[in-house]
């Protein structure tokens, strides 16, 4: 019996194939979407628009991005 599940569980492992180019495409889309402060016009996020342009650190520093 244990071979068997042994056997049924290399199966489900071995079917489990990724989309590598999917996944590298959504990373990047995702990281872009993180970014914060005057956007450029090619933004591919078209919902994030500029945000945080006037954040400054404690001491007067330029928190844009």
């Amino acid at each position: 019996m244990r071979v068997f599940f042994c056997l049924l569980s290399a199966l489900a492992l071995c079917q489990a194939a990724y989309d590598y180019k999917t996944v590298l495409k959504n990373s990047l889309l995702f990281y872009e979407a993180q970014r914060s402060g005057k956007l450029p016009a090619d933004q591919k996020v078209t919902w994030r628009k500029d945000s945080a342009l006037n954040d400054k650190g404690q001491k007067g520093e330029d928190l844009t991005g």
